[in-house]
């Protein structure tokens, strides 16, 4: 019975009197029986948060890396992804500038000129032709040359060539009234009146 009454007792910190542990005041001195500061609930409650604020940061700082490390994924596919659509778009550029050209005679051309212009129209213009003919004049400015049918010497009424470029200036320079001549380029219209007219790609 007394060991289970010592158990009960502790030494008042102020006097050293035994009082009972559950005694708020020592009975001896009137010193009050505080309870050590790890064992009071504000301390506890406060440590709690603390610990679980520590879980928490820990926890954000690896979803910020995981969500970082996404964004660069995302941004190495996107990148990816733009130069493959950009070399994609490339070739498509480079199978479009390869450009079929129908050849025709300019006799032929004016023939059906003469037979029926809307439908020579319709047959002409806006297309990429090669056209064979006689060379009947050429622009002392170097802005354009006349290409008429090969079969008459005195005909007036052809092709009007738009020169584009200095090579093909350089070109038509060597060249002589009279000359057989091979144009490649796009017809930009047709009239019954002044013939056709084209834009110079390539000279041969």
């Amino acid at each position: 019975m007394i060991d289970n009454q010592n158990a009960n007792l502790k030494p008042c910190k102020h006097c050293g009197h035994m009082m009972a542990k559950s005694a708020k005041v020592c009975p001896n001195c009137g010193g009050k029986n505080k309870p050590p500061i790890y064992k009071r609930p504000w301390f506890i409650a406060i440590a709690v948060i603390f610990v679980l604020g520590l879980i928490g940061g820990i926890g954000g700082g690896k979803s910020s890396n995981s969500g970082s490390s996404s964004t660069t994924s995302s941004k190495t596919e996107t990148t990816s992804t733009s130069s493959q659509e950009k070399k994609e778009a490339k070739t498509v550029e480079e199978k479009e500038e390869v450009i079929e050209y129908t050849h025709y005679e300019v006799s032929e051309m004016m023939d059906d000129l003469n037979g029926n212009a809307m439908k020579a129209q319709s047959k002409y213009k806006d297309q990429y032709i090669e056209i064979t003919g006689r060379l009947s004049n050429i622009d002392s400015d170097g802005k354009y040359i006349s290409v008429t049918r090969s079969d008459d010497e005195w005909a007036i009424l052809g092709v009007h060539c738009t020169i584009k470029t200095e090579d093909q200036r350089n070109q038509i320079m060597d060249m002589t009234i009279g000359d057989t001549v091979t144009i490649r380029g796009k017809c930009t219209d047709v009239g019954e009146v002044l013939g056709y007219y084209l834009d110079i790609q390539e000279i041969d």
